[in-house]
């Protein structure tokens, strides 16, 4: 099942002033959260040959995205929310370059491209 990284008040704290500690717990937590959509794609894979498993990828993915929005919550109540949205441009920007390097790739593999 879903194994997220849990932002904590506790850590946020201790990170002090230190901005860029809290944007390293930041990156902790999209980085188990990318893990997690890997293990939801990988059930859901699997589910062509067990479909019973299509119960799991919809509670997996119920249970991502509970967690993102309890997070941003959380982030917001505890006064972290302009430095988490810092982060969230971050990680949006990576998987940006992710995503045109996947649709490189595939262009090329179609032959419709370099």
């Amino acid at each position: 099942m879903i194994t997220a990284f849990q932002l904590r008040l506790e850590e946020l704290k201790r990170a002090g002033n230190s901005r860029e500690d809290r944007m390293n717990l930041y990156r902790r937590y999209f980085a188990s959260s990318r893990y997690n959509r890997l293990l939801i794609q990988q059930v859901l894979i699997r589910s062509a040959g067990n479909p019973a498993l299509a119960k799991e990828v919809a509670a997996m993915e119920k249970e991502h995205n509970s967690d993102y929005a309890k997070t941003v919550e959380r982030v917001k109540k505890w006064g972290y929310y302009e430095e988490f949205l810092a982060a969230v441009k971050e990680e949006d920007d990576a998987l940006t370059r992710i995503i045109e390097a996947y649709d490189k790739r595939m262009k090329t593999a179609e032959g419709g491209g370099s």
